[in-house]
Formats: structure tokens, sequence, C-alpha cells
């Protein structure tokens, strides 16, 4: 069985929709297909739910310009009665949406629960919409099955973990008897429901891990995510337009550089792969043939494969204490289940948190865990990452460096098995020293085989 999975950028419009079934009929069969919601809809229903607790007049209007958007692009795709069937399909949806908002705007308070209850709606409609754009597209049975029963959770809202024995009883109910068969499932990334049978969602973008998370329950042969770029980049191309695709790596570089900000890659897609050995190749549908294959031993990967990733928006936390060693342990677990951890540091009565996001006015800074406590110095910053197959060069690190040699490093972290060097600067310089370090691993001085390392 193959796994495929499409994302929004792909699914941006009737055209998309069609380039994507198109590669779903040439594919092999049986073949599970994962789908995003469609582009900016997510955005899109977001901003429904805020505004419907400030302004219920444009919330109500956005909605309809929402729900015009995929009945239009439906009537692009579908012909009558199945536009028809489709849109009574969708009816009950728009209907509680309309519910919800209305609620909103009486309470006006938004809770995560509520927010995803209405974004999950995204998924439901583009998956509709596919599943009846298939139905015309080939004669190979299509079965619509709703992650909803696929993947259960724990109750945390938009940033929810997947319960993985109960999901897998789930997949083996519903899915393992199409093992074998012409069928083509199809079913939505980044949605779910909790234990307690509301739904979840489990964090931004992450429909690539859903694609994954079922690939390792299924044993499938191979998951392909197709998105907008051919494949992990030597940089992001938004900021390095001749940035390359790297064609193969190991999950261990792909692993690095999805924690570390590569926009092609969730930071929890790769670990289902990883566990089950499984190939996951990473495309496009105008890739001109370019991929990039990730796999446990990849074949032909040149010693000079790495790229530079960039999390624009991260937070250096710096905490000082009246007593040297001061325990840190509660104070990171709790600040990270309000914004994910990147790194920490502590050298006596300093201790360094790196966050891979911003520290939000609603974050609290849970500094009763910390004994003798004195302040903390919270700094916006970016994180810039060289990321590599191979250990880095000496030669190369030193020429790192020199790009930097410039700007204040308020943090810094090397990987432990010398592949990985992290900084973190300010946000205002990031995308300069991107531009600087990538043409520094594309020139053709670079170093490519030296064995000299740093360890630290």
């Amino acid at each position: 069985m193959i796994v495929t999975k499409f994302g929004g950028a792909v699914l941006g419009n009737a055209a998309g929709v069609k380039s994507a079934c198109a590669t779903i009929c040439t594919l092999p069969s049986p073949q599970l297909v994962v789908v995003s919601a469609f582009a900016n809809v997510t955005n899109w229903l977001e901003q429904i739910a805020h505004r419907a607790t400030e302004d219920p007049t444009e919330a109500f209007r956005l909605l309809q310009e929402l729900l015009k958007h995929h009945e239009h692009i439906a009537a692009q795709l579908l012909p009558e009665p199945a536009y028809a069937d489709w849109l009574n399909h969708a009816i009950p949806w728009a209907a509680r949406l309309d519910e919800i908002v209305q609620g909103l705007s009486i309470v006006r308070e938004l809770s995560p629960r509520t927010l995803d209850m209405i974004v999950h709606y995204g998924e439901r409609y583009s998956s509709s919409i596919v599943a009846a754009a298939l139905q015309q597209a080939t004669t190979i049975p299509v079965v619509p099955i709703s992650a909803l029963e696929l993947i259960i959770t724990d109750d945390a809202h938009r940033y929810a973990r997947p319960n993985i024995e109960l999901t897998r009883e789930r997949v083996q109910a519903l899915l393992h008897e199409y093992r074998g068969k012409e069928v083509i499932l199809l079913t939505e990334g980044y949605i779910a429901r909790g234990a307690s049978g509301q739904v979840t969602t489990m964090g931004r973008e992450s429909s690539s891990y859903t694609a994954t998370l079922l690939g390792q329950l299924l044993q499938a042969d191979e998951v392909r995510i197709y998105t907008d770029v051919p494949g992990v980049m030597t940089a992001d191309p938004a900021i390095i337009p001749a940035a390359e695709t790297i064609p193969t790596m190991s999950y261990e570089m792909a692993n690095a550089l999805a924690e570390l900000g590569a926009k092609v890659l969730h930071p929890r897609t790769v670990a289902p792969v990883e566990r089950a050995s499984i190939p996951l190749v990473i495309t496009s549908l105008q890739g001109g043939g370019k991929s990039t294959v990730i796999a446990s031993q990849p074949n032909n990967v040149a010693r000079g494969s790495r790229s530079i990733a960039l999390l624009p928006e991260a937070t250096v936390v710096m905490i000082e204490t009246e007593v040297a060693n001061a325990q840190f342990d509660q104070f990171c677990q709790t600040l990270a289940a309000q914004v994910p951890l990147l790194w920490r540091h502590h050298f006596r009565r300093k201790h360094t948190v790196v966050t891979a996001l911003p520290i939000e006015p609603g974050i609290r800074l849970p500094s009763e865990y910390v004994q003798g406590y004195i302040r903390a110095d919270i700094h916006d910053a970016a994180v810039v990452s060289l990321v590599s197959q191979h250990p880095i060069p000496i030669r190369e690190l030193q020429m790192f460096f020199g790009v930097l040699k410039s700007q204040p490093i308020l943090a810094l972290q090397g990987g432990g098995d010398a592949r990985t060097l992290s900084v973190a600067i300010a946000r205002e310089h990031a995308h300069q020293i991107v531009e600087q370090l990538h043409q520094l691993i594309a020139a053709p001085t670079v170093p490519q085989v030296s064995d000299s390392v740093l360890v630290w």
C-alpha cells in the first residue's frame, strides 16, 4: 500500500484538485490519500472564529465567503447530479458553522476546544470535494473514511497527541480489510478525535504527520508527500530562489531539519516512518522529476548534502538564579506544555531556554519552579541552523562563524553527532544570514571530504 498526502498549497483551487486527482489515478492500488484543507482555509476559519467574538457581522460575512469559495471549487469540478449530491452532503456543515459563530457572538470568548471545532471543517470540506472529484476521474472505488474515526488523541486541543494503541485498533478495524484490493481510501490530515469524543487538531501543518502515522500503522510500502516545492531543499526557496533539491537524506538529517524549521516537514513527520523503516518521498506535482527520498540508508548521498534551516520567530529566555545549578526540569516541562522548546543550557547561576515559537503575552513563565529565581530576560530571536548529512568539517565551521562574526549570538547549540549547528540571533538579521550561509554551502570551494570535525 502507498500512502499519499496532498497539502493545501497543492489543493489551492479546482486546477490543483484536478492535478492531484490525475496523479492519484496513476499510482497503484490500494492507496490511502490524506488531504489538507485548501490553501489559506485554516487561516480563514481562525479569522472567522476570532472575529465572531468581536464583530459578529464581519464573522458571518467571512463565513459566507468561505462557503461560496468551496461551492465554487466544487461546481468547477463536479457535473450534475454529483454537484447537487455534494452540496446536500455539505449543507449540515454550513448550518453547524453558523450555529458556532452565533454562539461565539453571544459568549464573546473563544476556547481552544471551540477553535478546533471550527477549523476542522476546512479538512472536511476539502476531503469531500476531492473524494467526489476522484469518483468522477476513475472507475476504481473511492472510499472516504474520516480521520475523526481513525485517529484517537488525548484531549488536548490545538496540539493533540495520538493514542497510538487506540489509533492502531481503529486502523485495524477500518482499513486493513482493503489491503491488496483495488481501492482508493481517502481521509483528512490534521484533525482527529479526543478520547472523550471531542474534535481535536494535532498542530498546524500536521497533515504530513497524519500520513506518516497511518503509513506506520498500515505498514505501508511508501509514504509520498506532495507539496509546492520539489523536495527538501538546501534552504527555504522563498528566501533563496536558487536553493536546490537534496535528492536523498537519512531520517536523522530529515528529523533535524523538521525540528529546526524546514517548512516542508512538520516536526513530528519523520518519526513514524523511521520507526517502521518506510521510505518517505517529498515531491511536488510540478517538480520536473525532482524529489527527496528519506530512508534509513539512502543511496548515493553526496558527502556535501546539507541545508540551512530557519525558525524566524523563536524566543530566548535567560534566567538568573541565586544558587548555582538550580533544578530546572519542572520549569522546562511546564513551559513546554505552552510552547515547543528547542534546547536548554545552564551553567552555574545562568540558565538559557530557546523556544521554537514566540512567547506570546498569554504564556506565563513558571518561575515558581526555579529555586532562587532572581529574574528572566526574554529576547525575540531567530534560529539559524546548518544541518549536514555528515559531520561538519572544521573549515566549514570556521566559515559559518565567520559569517556570524558581526552578529551577537544569543544562544548556541551543537548536535552531539557534529552534524548540526544552531545559533539564536536577532530576528531582523535572519534572512541576510541565511543568504550568506547558503552562499557558503553552495560555493564549490567549500571542502567536501575532510574528516576533521569539531566535537562539542
